[in-house]
């Protein structure tokens, strides 16, 4: 089914709020789901995938914590790339210096690029990541080797490796498709945590929606 960016960022951001990320993180967590959709990825199914796996999981262990120098991984063993994507971020002056970065085993680490491209954004350096056999180059557009999208999917990587590449950015757009398909079943699956974030209803809030209520009208 075809959906409006807006959309699929909107209903993203919910499942994010709804699966127990801030406010704040719930938000980049839309803008990510939609870079990925825009460029061509399964961005709701990536995010759907983890919010899954994450499910009732305490986020603080699954946050950054230095191990080492310049190498993070998670209390809980398992990095949520939606954390340490935004931690990435704040790193975007040391990345394009060279400070390169080692992560931890990571869930879907598909969803750092979003955060990836807008650090080199932020620092005017390319950045190359890599986990297995793939790397991917952020340099104002995307450069997949193997150039196999598949390998992109993989549902956890051992460790990720992020480098700047040394070249100065061009000004480049985000990806400019405008809309983008979400399969039933993952358009389900987020709709589920998307209605965590709504109230229960109770007797006075059915009173005052919509409809008469107790009300005659005739």
């Amino acid at each position: 089914m075809s959906w409006s960016l807006n959309e699929i960022e909107s209903l993203a951001r919910k499942a994010a709020r709804g699966a127990g990320l801030s406010w704040g993180l719930a938000e980049e967590a839309g803008k990510a789901t939609r870079w990925l959709t825009a460029a061509g990825l399964p961005g709701p199914e990536a995010l759907a995938d983890l919010l899954t796996r994450n499910d009732g999981a305490d986020y603080d262990m699954l946050c950054p914590v230095e191990a080492r120098e310049a190498h993070w991984s998670a209390k809980g063993g398992t990095l949520c790339p939606l954390v340490a994507g935004a931690a990435l971020c704040d790193r975007a002056e040391a990345l394009a210096a060279g400070d390169n970065m080692t992560l931890g085993q990571t869930a879907s680490p598909m969803l750092l690029l979003p955060y990836l491209a807008a650090a080199a954004q932020l620092a005017g350096r390319g950045l190359r990541v890599s986990w297995g056999e793939l790397t991917v180059t952020l340099a104002g557009d995307m450069h997949l080797q193997p150039a196999n999208a598949n390998a992109l999917h993989a549902p956890l990587a051992d460790s990720v490796r992020i480098e700047c590449t040394g070249t100065r950015l061009p000004d480049a757009p985000s990806p400019a498709k405008g809309r983008g398909q979400m399969p039933p079943d993952v358009q389900q699956r987020l709709n589920a945590f998307a209605q965590r974030t709504y109230a229960p209803a109770t007797e006075a809030s059915r009173l005052a929606g919509a409809g008469a209520g107790l009300t005659d009208n005739d």
